[in-house]
């Protein structure tokens, strides 16, 4: 597991699950012919992906941002996602590795409540996996999962949430929260109605993670917009205006779906961007 520095933070990209996702669905508008030279395409013309959860340590408080893709799913679901949670791919497991009970997590941060995301905010026994912990997520997100419209019941699961706020311990917010001091989420949207970015801010470093709004290092490029996404050109203002400020000021990114590099910076002159990853991660 991939680790790096930001301030007082210690920050860990956790193993959660291996899943696929369609290609063209995954890029969007973007011809086949240039996305299919970004990376591996299955047979059923999806693309690898993952689910990598992060953990922030700072001495005092232990966050897990995104719980993760969780273990369940029925045998249909497997296998349409091609979803592999073996080898130590699962958020428990990973924790595990590190020396983190579910126990000693405080904060679960939730950027949005598609079921790829939060699929693991309870376990399965249905109860939240992180007993002691505040999970955080916008309210407009908390409201999309709860209440799916016919647009958006694909995308979430009720079963996912709702434990959590019967037990007290979901908090919401709208806008911009701060969870702890130099840890915040902004709700940007696009994507989804109301998916967010965390950022990391100490000692004059930053970091961010990029949920949906960047899955992957080949999605850095400002018109590669999934076609999941609910609003395009939301999204492209958004990425626009946040990329452009990653690559400006050096923050570390770090990347939710990215199969093989979660962490690295975004590099670019303005119009164009790329990856790089951190050679010390």
């Amino acid at each position: 597991m991939r680790t790096t520095q930001v301030g007082r933070f210690q920050v860990t990209a956790l193993r959660d699950a291996r899943f696929a996702l369609d290609g063209g669905a995954m890029f969007g508008v973007v011809p086949r012919v240039l996305w299919e030279q970004l990376t591996p395409v299955n047979d059923d013309h999806t693309i690898p992906l993952s689910t990598t959860p992060f953990l922030v340590q700072d001495g005092t408080c232990t966050i897990v941002i995104e719980p993760g893709l969780g273990r369940r799913w029925p045998d249909k679901q497997r296998a349409m996602f091609h979803i592999d949670s073996s080898g130590g791919h699962d958020l428990l497991d990973s924790l595990h590795a590190v020396g983190v009970a579910p126990e000693e997590v405080t904060h679960c941060l939730m950027t949005h409540c598609h079921w790829d995301h939060i699929g693991a905010a309870c376990g399965e026994d249905g109860t939240p996996i992180f007993p002691s912990a505040e999970y955080w997520t916008p309210q407009s997100e908390r409201d999309a999962c709860m209440n799916p419209d016919h647009l958006r019941r694909a995308s979430y699961r009720r079963e996912d949430l709702a434990p959590v706020e019967e037990g007290g311990q979901l908090y919401t917010f709208a806008g911009e929260g701060e969870v702890l001091p130099g840890v915040r989420m902004v709700e940007v949207g696009g994507h989804s109605d109301g998916v967010s970015l965390v950022i990391l801010e100490d000692n004059g470093q930053a970091a961010c993670f990029w949920a949906d709004v960047v899955p992957t290092r080949n999605h850095v490029n400002l018109p590669f917009i999934m076609a999941y996404d609910m609003n395009a050109e939301k999204s492209f203002e958004v990425r626009s205006e946040w990329i452009a400020r990653a690559a400006d000021e050096g923050w570390t990114c770090l990347l939710y779906h990215d199969p093989d590099e979660p962490i690295g910076r975004f590099v670019g002159d303005g119009r164009k961007y790329a990856w790089e990853a951190l050679s010390s991660a």
